[in-house]
């Protein structure tokens, strides 16, 4: 790669004059009254001497001669970059984190005394597949009344420790005598008994705990048997809701500008190498080029997005639109799949410590249906 130097004459009138020092030039822009003129090394060590009298001045090198220039200038930052690159590269083979998905002390206790014994424990070496195999089998086969199945995953530099416990059945197992209940108040919607008997009707309103399908039989007042009362009730329910809208708030708005750069995550701190420039307000969007997501180290290739924050001021209007779609939405994820709204209304809005507060009454159809088990005597 051969070596090319860049330089600028302020006045290129004096370009003819550098002629007559047998000055080959491989390439001649012209800027104004200046120009740059692209010279070889031979011809760039002839010109040196004359760069006070022409006003010449070096703007940049290209070829080998540059990359020669920023080795000797960065040596000791490539030198750390490689030995850095190279320890996030080891770090991914380090154990940082075991959890034992249990929350069952005396299992967790087995379980930790068992891994510690294997020396499958923090800051120590990814164990080998066939290792950590045995080290199952171990467990299993020492803990068989304790453990049905176990598994040990590995993802990244975690360790996830899966169990299902060994539950052995001692007693007899009892009919599951019940009756249906309701599980809040409501009024009635909708009965599907599949067994047991009605009690209620659509449209009753029943409170929290009330029989809608009894397990109990009944013939003249009379028990004539017990059932396990299956089915589901939907009912009408309601519920007020209150959302808070600061009265200003701050949207981002992307410009439109960025840039990238190299930069290190260490421990969530990140370190930008090389400089570059800063923008007011800045966001940071990562692709990890070393590294990944469970480690605390890595290389990435970040890139620099400029946003703007302006605020904006809340009407009325706008917390009531905002404020009741909210609300609907609060109050649905809070409920089953299958429940509906049939109706809502505003109740409130009013402001407080510059907050606007909208409060909105809702109507709901939904699954009311709980069980109330019915406990017999032996020789009932």
């Amino acid at each position: 790669m051969k070596t090319t130097y860049v330089l600028k004459l302020d006045d290129k009138k004096n370009l003819n004059r550098l002629l007559k020092y047998n000055v080959k030039f491989i390439k001649i822009k012209y800027q104004d009254n200046s120009c740059f003129l692209y010279v070889n090394e031979s011809d760039y060590q002839k010109l040196i001497k004359y760069f006070k009298l022409y006003n010449l001045t070096l703007e940049k090198i290209e070829g080998f001669r540059k990359y020669k220039n920023l080795l000797s200038q960065y040596y000791i930052f490539i030198i750390s970059m490689i030995i850095g690159i190279l320890f996030l590269y080891l770090l991914t083979f380090i154990t940082f984190d075991i959890k034992i998905m249990t929350n069952k002390s005396e299992l967790v206790k087995i379980i930790q005394n068992e891994l510690d014994a294997a020396n499958l424990k923090k800051y120590q070496f990814i164990k080998p597949f066939n290792e950590k195999e045995n080290i199952k089998k171990t467990i299993l086969n020492n803990y068989k009344d304790k453990f049905e199945w176990l598994e040990i995953d590995r993802i990244g530099t975690k360790y996830y420790i899966h169990i299902l416990e060994r539950v052995i059945h001692n007693e007899k197992e009892t009919n599951n005598y019940q009756s249906v209940v309701a599980k809040k108040n409501a009024v009635i919607k909708e009965i599907k008994a599949t067994s047991g008997e009605v009690v209620r009707k659509v449209n009753d309103y029943v409170n929290k705990g009330d029989i809608i399908i009894s397990g109990h039989i009944m013939k003249k007042d009379e028990i004539k048997n017990i059932v396990e009362a299956k089915g589901k009730i939907y009912g009408e329910t309601w519920y007020n809701v209150k959302v808070e809208l600061p009265r200003t708030y701050r949207d981002k708005i992307y410009t439109g500008n960025s840039y990238n750069r190299l930069s290190l995550n260490v421990f969530n701190k990140k370190i930008f190498l090389f400089k570059g420039k800063k923008y007011q307000n800045e966001e940071y969007e990562d692709n990890i080029i070393i590294g990944n997501n469970t480690i605390p180290f890595s290389l990435n290739k970040t890139k620099i997005k400029e946003i703007k924050e302006d605020t904006y001021f809340y009407t009325y209007q706008d917390v009531e639109n905002i404020g009741i779609s909210l609300a609907n939405k609060k109050l649905l994820d809070s409920l089953s799949s299958d429940s509906k709204i049939i109706y809502q209304k505003k109740l409130k809005l009013y402001e407080e410590n510059s907050t606007i507060i909208i409060e909105v009454f809702f109507k709901v159809y939904e699954d009311i249906t709980d069980y109330q088990k019915i406990m017999v005597e032996e020789g009932e």
